[in-house]
């Protein structure tokens, strides 16, 4: 099995502030709560579906299961979780999914890296921004992914609309002539999924990137909000809050497959501090096995898996993400997210390869 490599870079001291406010913007995108407002105590969620079949005995209620501990969250990371608690397959595994409490998603990596959670997820590019920082982290396996062309376009990882009042707009190629001269609000922080998916998009059209202007939202029914208000031009929009898109009359002209990445588009990793990594691979390998089992159910139980999201998080949901079905991380899938950093200028070519970034010691021989 592959080794964990610890990277030790050399930064001054005003790098490290612009890095530190880089990673603090690159984890609001996917991770931060698209949903109505959590409950007043945070750290006591709606309750999870219960487990199935152990009921009654010491391993149904947790007392022989090692402890992994993630933050609370009311996003659309969450359906694997769900999936792996609610059908046992942590409790195969000989782990127990224990809720912290809620903590905005600038603190996930701080609070993995100080063991106050064990793990969290993350898109490649914020993860190559933690690492170069410093992060002591390591990727063992991949959530998310864009699925195929034969699989229902709700699955994909982001929709783009704009106002119905955009006269002429019904794809993204229609961007390149809309407001001539004017730059186009769009929501999103820079150096996540919402800007690296739609700006590859863009290129592959051949719309500039820079008739953007990124104005910063914190959760997709906020970004619905602004676009009805025509306070912004065109938004990304993750499940599960497409319905809502659609209900608020917003118009879709794209998604996230005109980025032409493949399974790239969408990558989603679950990681781990190299610390817990080394002191326990026995529970991340099982980590890593239950997700994996949890998400190959969430593929062909879309409807059901959507249902268990809508109850946790409060709203009606009618779709997820579409998830890795493998422990394989594909490298070239990772590879993009790095390629366009060091393209924006935000990271210098060849301080953070793949392998700084995830390991295989998890994948299924």
């Amino acid at each position: 099995m592959g080794n964990i490599k610890i990277r030790n870079h050399r930064i001054t001291s005003m790098a490290a502030f612009v890095l530190a406010i880089a990673i603090a913007l690159a984890l609001a995108a996917c991770g931060s709560s698209g949903g109505s407002a959590p409950p007043a105590d945070a750290a006591s969620p709606p309750a999870a579906p219960a487990a199935s079949g152990n009921s009654g005995d010491a391993e149904a209620d947790g007392a022989d299961l090692f402890p992994i501990k993630t933050s609370l969250r009311y996003d659309c990371t969450l359906a694997p979780y769900l999936v792996a608690d609610r059908l046992g397959y942590f409790a195969e595994e000989g782990l127990r999914l224990d809720w912290t409490g809620e903590i905005p998603s600038s603190e996930y990596t701080t609070s993995v890296v100080s063991g106050d959670n064990d793990f969290a997820d993350n898109h490649p590019n914020a993860l190559a921004l933690q690492i170069y920082g410093g992060a002591e982290v390591t990727a063992v396996g991949r959530s998310i992914i864009e699925p195929g062309p034969e699989v229902d376009p709700r699955l994909r990882h982001m929709r783009y609309y704009v106002n119905p009042s955009a006269a002429g707009v019904t794809t993204l190629a229609d961007l390149a002539d809309y407001k001539p001269g004017e730059k186009l609000k769009s929501a999103g922080y820079q150096d996540t999924c919402e800007t690296f998916i739609l700006n590859k998009a863009l290129d592959a059209i051949g719309v500039p990137r820079d008739k953007l202007e990124w104005i910063t939202f914190d959760a997709d029914v906020a970004k619905i909000e602004a676009l009805k208000l025509g306070q912004v031009d065109i938004i990304g929009v993750h499940p599960p809050f497409f319905d809502a898109a659609a209900e608020a009359g917003l118009i879709q002209i794209g998604d996230s497959a005109d980025a032409q990445l493949g399974e790239a588009a969408g990558v989603y990793l679950y990681f781990f501090s190299n610390k817990f990594i080394a002191e326990h691979p026995d529970e991340v390998a099982g980590f890593v096995r239950a997700v994996t089992k949890a998400q190959q159910y969430a593929n062909a139980n879309v409807d059901e898996v959507a249902k268990w999201t809508g109850e946790w998080i409060g709203q009606e949901v009618k779709g997820n993400h579409y998830y890795s079905e493998t422990t394989e991380i594909d490298e070239a899938t990772v590879q993009p997210w790095i390629d366009d950093l060091v393209a924006s200028g935000t990271l210098p070519e060849g301080a953070i390869q793949v392998t700084d970034i995830i390991t295989h010691q998890f994948e299924s021989k």
